[in-house]
């Protein structure tokens, strides 16, 4: 019979903090990287330019499809190879492929949330006088914002849980101190306990907060004209 001793995981509470810390980290970069570039690309694919909007359709058709594992395995074992013995570090191996994975997402949540715009707003704002530029920044983007942040909210929360395949290349994060440490004390119940608990407690508000804004998007779906 297994004898629960939550006693081990208290005694290793630091390095669990440190790796926590280095997951938090891990996250933010890709939060803000894979965003930025998520959008982007996301406004890019409505390009008049068909090699413009060729150029994204294969990003974001070839970072959705290959798995984030293989990624992650290329990128830190292979690409240096490539780059002649330059190698990259296992945090920012983790921090390229995560971005690129999340960028090719959102792009594609951006795309049909312009797509899904009015028209006739967007009508309105060149019989105003406004450019394109002015148009998506005034008048397109704003209105397709609030279809937009319910699915962000919710590939935000899938790159998070992703983010525990770092530990293949040895990132220092909690999935990778954890079995480290169950390595060298044998306590895995308690340790892997902990470690569902804290992603529970890191991701359940985010994930309820999304179900909440899915039903407000509804409720304030625009009519297509």
């Amino acid at each position: 019979m297994y004898e629960w001793d939550f006693h081990w995981v208290w005694s290793y509470r630091d390095q669990l903090f440190q790796a926590f810390l280095v997951t938090a980290y891990l996250n933010a970069i890709v939060l803000v990287v894979g965003t930025a570039a998520g959008v982007l690309l996301g406004i890019l694919s409505g390009a008049r330019s068909m090699i413009v909007r060729g150029i994204i359709r294969l990003y974001v058709d070839l970072f959705r499809t290959l798995p984030i594992l293989v990624m992650l395995v290329w990128f830190f074992f292979c690409l240096p190879v490539l780059l002649g013995g330059v190698r990259i570090s296992a945090l920012w191996s983790a921090v390229i492929v995560l971005s690129l994975n999340l960028s090719a997402f959102l792009a594609e949540i951006v795309r049909a949330g312009l797509e899904a715009v009015p028209k006739h707003h967007i009508e309105a704002a060149r019989a105003a006088g406004l450019s394109s530029a002015q148009t998506v920044r005034y008048v397109t983007l704003p209105i397709a914002l609030r279809i937009m942040v319910p699915p962000f909210v919710g590939q935000y929360i899938n790159s998070i849980k992703l983010s525990v395949l770092a530990s293949v290349i040895s990132v220092p994060e909690l999935l990778n101190r954890t079995t480290d440490i169950i390595s060298q004390v044998y306590r895995p119940m308690e340790f892997y306990t902990v470690l569902a608990v804290l992603f529970l407690v890191l991701l359940l508000p985010g994930t309820l907060w999304s179900r909440r804004l899915e039903a407000k998007a509804q409720l304030m779906q625009p009519e297509r004209a």
